[in-house]
């Protein structure tokens, strides 16, 4: 109630409420939006078209260019300077290094396969992208064991196996390959041929030999490879003829890509001051590489002794 003479803001004695106002309901005309679109809407479809054609060309050209500034540092870089195939041949030797068989891949050697142990065939020739201590290790390889190697007879039937499965040594995927190999490969030549080591260098590359040995030795050899155990004598004969391999070589090169070359007690037995050279060599003390050279020397004496037996004027030359 208002106090008598008070015009408030109320005139009654009580306070009238209303009712609130019943809102219309919406039509169908409410939602209909007669107008042109704002904004990048209201672009056509064929300039989305062309703007995304734009980008993905933009992106294309950077990735092409920031290649070629990276093939033109390798040229001008002797340690970069190694091609895929090239590389290839190393990783036979040390095959733990292979894409196919790292546990990390993304951006790991990516001229090579994942799931398979060969080259991505259309960069087989462009240089490797590789970490820098793997790249050090294939040096040190190149530079003191790839002379070294004890090079099989090859046989043809297994030349032709080794080609339809690392297929970047077929003329067709290797295109600097000599005139002589394209013409002794496409003429299937070889086939006529018992040993193909008998041919020429032009015909048959150090390359391709060492790559098909390494093949080999990974595809065929390795459960013999892994059960071989020399004697300390064995070793040290070994060692005698291929010095390359001896302990003050490697025994800094311990890790490399996180992957263990050798150990740290690497031939070890050999500094010490006794020892029984008919004894059986600490398998824990031998590389993998050493193993593999080493199975490999044994059966290039096989094979020399095969021979040797089958041509009798031969005996001469091995005793000599």
């Amino acid at each position: 109630m208002n106090p008598e003479g008070y015009n408030g803001p109320f005139d009654k004695d009580t306070i009238e409420t209303k009712s609130p106002s019943i809102n219309p309901l919406l039509t169908e005309g409410d939602f209909i939006q007669e107008g042109q679109p704002l904004g990048l809407r209201s672009l056509p479809i064929w300039l989305w078209i062309v703007l995304a054609t734009m980008v993905m060309s933009l992106v294309w050209g950077s990735m092409n260019w920031y290649q070629g500034v990276m093939q033109q540092e390798k040229k001008a870089e002797p340690f970069l300077d190694v091609t895929n195939r090239e590389f290839s041949v190393f990783l036979w030797q040390f095959p733990s290094f292979l894409r196919a068989n790292a546990l990390k891949k993304t951006a790991y050697l990516p001229g090579f396969q994942t799931t398979k142990e060969t080259l991505v065939l259309n960069e087989a020739d462009n240089f490797v992208s590789a970490p820098p201590d793997l790249l050090f290790l294939y040096h040190t390889w190149n530079r003191l064991l790839a002379s070294e190697s004890n090079l099989r007879p090859i046989n043809p039937k297994e030349f032709s196996e080794f080609l339809n499965q690392v297929e970047e040594w077929q003329p067709k995927f290797w295109k600097k390959a000599p005139k002589e190999y394209v013409q002794l490969i496409d003429n299937k030549e070889y086939e006529q041929t018992q040993n193909l080591q008998t041919l020429s260098v032009s015909q048959l590359p150090v390359l391709v030999r060492q790559a098909f040995q390494g093949w080999k030795n990974y595809y065929q050899e390795g459960p013999e490879i892994n059960a071989l155990a020399p004697t300390i004598a064995q070793v040290q004969a070994f060692l005698e003829s291929h010095p390359h391999y001896k302990r003050n070589f490697w025994r800094n090169i311990q890790q490399v890509a996180g992957q263990e070359v050798v150990r740290s007690d690497y031939l070890y037995l050999l500094t010490q001051a006794a020892f029984n050279p008919e004894e059986a060599f600490p398998t824990d003390q031998l590389a993998p590489f050493l193993k593999v050279a080493m199975f490999n020397a044994a059966q290039a004496n096989k094979d020399k002794i095969k021979h040797a037996d089958s041509n009798p004027l031969s005996l001469n030359i091995i005793a000599q």
